[in-house]
């Protein structure tokens, strides 16, 4: 069973999985002509990739997931990104996690106000400090 981070990163991920089907599987697809085929290989290895993922790569890819979702309009995934990225704070170092939460309580804010570029420039600024602190 998937988790609800699993869930939401892996809503962009089946482009990445269909490139990456063995010769076996593309084959499969081509004979059967199924795209059934192709969306159980695809499934399989977007669980696969998401199960594999450390913790500082997860929070990498929620990031690109609202991103990714706000430059898409789909601002409801991207809430909902923006949600796990709340819920994985770590308030044993209170100062950074209140900072981020305020943070992130803002950029939901002004999705709510349909302020999306800014909503989008913090959340890159962020995924870009992110990807620096951990050499991503």
């Amino acid at each position: 069973m998937e988790t609800a981070t699993q869930q939401i990163v892996g809503r962009y991920e089946p482009e990445v999985a269909e490139l990456t089907l063995s010769a076996e599987q593309k084959a499969l697809a081509r004979e059967t002509g199924s795209r059934e085929a192709i969306t159980l290989a695809a499934n399989a290895y977007r669980r696969e990739h998401l199960l594999n993922l450390t913790p500082v790569q997860v929070v990498k890819k929620l990031y690109d997931t609202a991103i990714f979702s706000l430059k898409n309009k789909d601002y409801d995934l991207a809430h909902r990104a923006i949600s796990q990225l709340i819920i994985g704070l770590n308030f044993d170092y209170e100062e950074l996690a209140g900072g981020l939460l305020g943070l992130y309580m803002y950029i939901k804010e002004c999705i709510r106000k349909n302020n999306i570029a800014e909503a989008t420039d913090l959340l890159e600024e962020l995924r870009e400090a992110w990807a620096q602190a951990f050499k991503l």
